[in-house]
């Protein structure tokens, strides 16, 4: 198996966030964030899968999303 596949929402540094894109738009969610909405066991490579990080305007799931650090996250935000 890839290694990429095993990295969980416990993996991502303490200043990273996940970018997660759907046909409106592109939301952030922090470290943090993410453990409370699904987890921190939750798999990346399947988190679009969760409903609880589904779009609630056009209703999508997240299309494969990318890792920032915080810092580019302050600079788009």
């Amino acid at each position: 198996m890839d290694p990429a596949f095993t990295f969980t929402v416990d993996d991502l540094a303490d200043d990273e966030a996940l970018r997660l894109p759907c046909a409106c738009g592109v939301r952030t969610f922090s470290r943090h964030d993410l453990a409370m909405l699904v987890g921190r066991d939750v798999r990346l490579h399947l988190i679009g899968l969760r409903r609880e990080l589904w779009c609630r305007r056009c209703g999508d799931p997240p299309m494969t999303g990318w890792v920032v650090a915080s810092a580019a996250v302050q600079e788009a935000g």
